[in-house]
């Protein structure tokens, strides 16, 4: 990040001498207190004397060395990397046991038989006015500076290993954390959604383009990663989190498009079709990030339904892409292959003041539970950078970084979450017992392909799958069995593809399966990752596989590259003698094609003809009408 400018920042400030004298006189003895001598009680006198003091090197240096080792860093970081201005949110996040400075206002006096609480020099540092908010007067910066060393960048912790339930401060009884990993699922899962589209069975609404509940019912059941969390089928849309991802990936990605004659289903771009025939890769995958980062197809903060406001009259929400623009900046300061808890990257967008800003406009227009005046978001207790950006930053990391394979995560189930958003009104008032569906995810780990998305590799490198030592974790059968040795080191990638290509017949058993094996070749599979997913896993040569496996593969392969896909065809009905005379005509000899399906003559024109065929038609006086079709015929 851009650090400010010291200078330019500096001179913005109050000087010295304007921030003291907008103080009254109690205020003034309370900083005086700290000094050598008895204080003054004219307030020009007392302006003179905190003023000498702050402009000396010698006092200046006597105060500093009566600061904390911490209060010395905060200051460090205030005027080399600042510009003097004290940032309260940013300050705390990078250093969370260093207090405010204190305020005359606030520190002076008593409350409840409260002892007075005195100024320390750290307090003395910082002005304050109702503008700016506390800042070091540009005098004393000066002075200050060649006291410190400039601070070195603030780092985000990782760890080698993923975060355990236990490190929580506190853990509900039997909660489960899962830890994914997410890179090898995500080129097979959007070629499984391009070939649904292609088919025309994904559906998403006229206004919103989400997808429907049937459509994800049907895709998720096509995923290698099916969902974060699985029970059993959606009862609503809503639920879902990767297959509704994926759709909206597609989109973003100008892969699919809802279609001008079916309205609500999708059809394939011309991209998209690209794609079907080739392959999805790296490259592609990168693209449809890109893009989504600057769509605003959707925003996710309206994922989080519990935060209410979002679609009042007084909300001024920003743009998603403006927001997501945020995370990817951040995500690019994250070690590749190392765990990042999710709070310390929170911490780390505070430090480096790179939290999205969610509204534009003050006060806030949202709130939680079913009342405005219970649930403001806007109170000043309440936890803005955690309730509101931080569950918008949640959805962001786990629905879409985590779908397209950038990031690996450790979740837990959102009411089993160890995080606290703290004392909020309207938390209790929810339908749930959690803020987000989001609430769970504890920690992430970047992936190759997420370096690759980000642009801090120049390619690709996929990850190396380690395998566990010991015997093969698989036996095939002659009988078209697949033993699974032992289940337990049976990776999830792996129980994926076998119950794609097998009926299950116990936790150790599958037996390969025509029908599965040809809806996966129709959704992208090929009959070749077949067979070396069966060697890779049974450790044997494509040549020891029992002959009757070899044979079952091959005949499927022979039927899947019998027929071609070439395409769709525009079928045209009409009078025999009109259909002549176009098909015939020297315009059109060479685009379109005479056949008879029963007793019709038709007139067929290929999918890449079909515009100008329409242009030339027009100019004869001909416009096609949309018609019942050939029954029984497509």
């Amino acid at each position: 990040m851009a650090r400010t400018r010291v200078s330019t920042a500096l001179s913005a400030l109050p000087t010295l001498q304007q921030s003291l004298y907008v103080l009254n006189n109690d205020d003034l003895k309370w900083y005086a207190a700290l000094l050598p001598g008895k204080a003054p009680t004219r307030k020009a006198e007392l302006v003179e004397v905190i003023a000498g003091a702050l402009t000396s090197p010698a006092e200046v240096r006597r105060l500093w060395l009566e600061l904390t080792p911490q209060q010395r860093e905060v200051i460090a970081e205030v005027v080399h990397n600042r510009g003097g201005v004290y940032n309260p949110e940013a300050m705390e996040a990078r250093f969370p046991s260093v207090r405010r400075p204190a305020k005359p206002q606030y520190a002076y006096g008593t409350f409840y038989g409260r002892k007075k609480q005195n100024a320390t020099p750290f307090d003395l540092f910082f002005a304050s006015v109702s503008d700016t908010g506390r800042y070091i007067a540009p005098e004393v910066a000066a002075l200050l500076r060649p006291l410190s060393s400039p601070p070195p960048p603030f780092q985000i912790p990782s760890k080698e290993e993923p975060p355990t339930l236990e490190q929580a401060r506190k853990v509900k009884p039997n909660a489960d954390l899962v830890v994914l990993d997410t890179e090898a699922a995500v080129f097979h899962d959007l070629m499984a959604l391009l070939s649904l589209v292609q088919a025309g069975k994904i559906s998403v609404g006229a206004a919103t383009r989400l997808p429907t509940l049937g459509s994800l019912r049907l895709l998720s059941g096509r995923l290698l990663i099916s969902d974060y969390f699985i029970d059993g089928e959606y009862e609503k849309a809503d639920e879902a989190i990767r297959p509704l991802a994926l759709v909206m990936l597609a989109q973003a990605a100008n892969w699919a498009t809802p279609s001008s004659v079916k309205g609500s289903k999708l059809e394939l771009t011309k991209s998209g079709q690209a794609l079907v025939a080739g392959t999805v890769g790296a490259v592609q995958v990168r693209d449809a990030w890109e893009r989504w980062v600057k769509s605003d197809l959707l925003d996710e903060l309206s994922r989080i339904r519990a935060i209410k406001g979002q679609q009042s009259r007084n909300a001024h929400l920003t743009k998603p892409a403006e927001r997501r623009r945020s995370l990817v900046t951040a995500l690019k300061s994250c070690p590749v292959g190392r765990w990042v808890a999710f709070d310390d990257l929170l911490r780390y967008m505070m430090a480096e003041s790179l939290l999205p800003q969610i509204e534009r406009s003050e006060p806030s227009a949202l709130y939680l539970g079913p009342y405005l005046e219970y649930g403001w978001l806007g109170y000043n207790e309440v936890r803005y950078w955690d309730v509101v950006t931080g569950s918008y930053l949640r959805a962001l990391l786990w629905e879409y970084a985590a779908t397209l394979g950038m990031v690996d995560i450790a979740y837990t189930r959102p009411e089993d979450t160890p995080h606290s958003f703290g004392e909020v009104y309207g938390l209790e008032g929810l339908d749930t017992d959690y803020l987000s569906r989001y609430d769970g995810l504890m920690a992430f780990r970047l992936t190759n392909l997420g370096a690759y998305l980000l642009g801090l590799t120049t390619s690709y490198t996929p990850p190396v799958e380690e395998r566990p030592s010991g015997p093969p974790l698989l036996r095939v059968l002659p009988n078209l069995d697949l033993v699974v040795t032992d289940p337990r080191k049976l990776m999830p990638n792996d129980r994926a593809l076998l119950e794609r290509i097998a009926l299950s017949q116990s936790e150790a058993v599958y037996h390969l399966s025509r029908e599965k094996i040809l809806d996966a070749a129709e959704n992208g599979a090929t009959i070749g990752s077949v067979r070396l997913a069966l060697i890779a896993m049974s450790g044997i040569a494509e040549a020891d596989l029992p002959q009757t496996v070899r044979v079952f593969l091959s005949d499927i392969e022979k039927k899947l590259d019998a027929l071609s896909d070439c395409g769709r065809i525009l079928l045209l009905e009409g009078d025999p003698l009109v259909l002549a005379e176009i098909a015939y005509n020297r315009q059109f000899r060479d685009a379109v094609q005479l056949a008879r399906i029963g007793d019709k003559e038709i007139l067929l024109v290929p999918e890449a003809e079909e515009p100008s065929v329409r242009r030339q038609l027009k100019k004869l006086g001909y416009v096609p009408r949309k018609g019942p079709g050939i029954k029984g015929h497509y």
